[in-house]
């Protein structure tokens, strides 16, 4: 699968939306999950609303420290000087003035082909 290359800034805004929606999703059912878990447990509403927030933030903590979800990267080709924006560790990116394929992990670059 072909790394996506980024044409304007409404493909980002998107990515950023959707990375927002995605980390607002997660937290809330974490956190109504964990707070009906102690309610059926018997805890009383009140508890339990503190102890589903109180994991729904230590997962939204762990989700900002280790996650990469839609990350953009401006790369630069090295065997051409092509630059692009484009997604990193999804699939390949395909320079589109040389024809190299290229993995783009978040610390390397990876060539897979001339």
């Amino acid at each position: 699968m072909a790394s996506p290359r980024l044409k304007d800034n409404c493909q980002e805004l998107s990515l950023i939306f959707s990375r927002l929606l995605a980390f607002v999703s997660v937290l809330l059912i974490v956190g109504f999950a964990t707070w009906m878990i102690a309610v059926v447990a018997g805890a009383p509403w009140g508890f339990a609303g503190a102890i589903g927030g109180a994991t729904a933030g230590v997962v939204g903590f762990f989700m900002l420290l280790c996650g990469k979800f839609f990350d953009v990267r401006t790369f630069t080709c090295p065997n051409c000087g092509h630059s692009d924006r484009t997604l990193q560790d999804i699939g390949y990116y395909n320079c589109f003035n040389c024809n190299t394929e290229y993995h783009i992990a978040e610390k390397e670059v990876y060539k897979l082909s001339a």
